[in-house]
């Protein structure tokens, strides 16, 4: 069988560009790599809740990991988790811990951007839930809180 010089000249192209495929996808391919980028150090306390109703009852007594303006957990309950942070006296924020890029629990918190970071990908949330950092492109979802006596009580139904 002959092959032409087109036909030779097409083929020896596909070729080099099936070669070069790998290397020029790479550094895309390696953005959702499973690799942890949050900051070395910072998993954050976890605590215990207790639902009642649509509610999640979490003790902010001064044992607690989020008793202290400042600090952050994650609160575990029997249908799931969410992320608490207590910036300001009286003040507490409630957020889904479930990251909006591929569904990864969120476990970390960079104390010092006051930031949530996820494990898997490294987006990264302020306290508000709003995405600072890619690959999410969505906030996390936010819940209503209340703070009565020694407990913070979290809406989230």
């Amino acid at each position: 069988m002959k092959v032409s010089r087109r036909d030779f000249f097409i083929k020896t192209i596909q070729g080099g560009i099936i070669l070069a495929l790998p290397g020029a996808l790479g550094p895309f391919l390696e953005s959702c790599k499973n690799n942890i980028t949050g900051p070395a150090g910072s998993n954050l306390s976890t605590v215990q809740g207790t639902t009642s109703g649509t509610n999640v009852v979490v003790s902010i007594g001064s044992s607690s990991p989020i008793a202290n303006t400042g600090t952050a957990a994650l609160v575990n309950f029997s249908n799931g988790s969410v992320l608490v942070d207590h910036p300001s006296t009286s003040v507490y924020n409630a957020l889904s811990s479930i990251c909006t890029h591929q569904g990864c629990q969120i476990t970390n918190f960079d104390s010092g951007s006051n930031q949530f970071v996820c494990p898997c990908h490294g987006s990264r949330f302020d306290l508000n839930g709003n995405v600072t950092q890619g690959p999410a492109g969505a906030p996390l979802q936010k819940f209503q809180t209340t703070v009565s006596g020694s407990q913070l009580i979290i809406k989230i139904g």
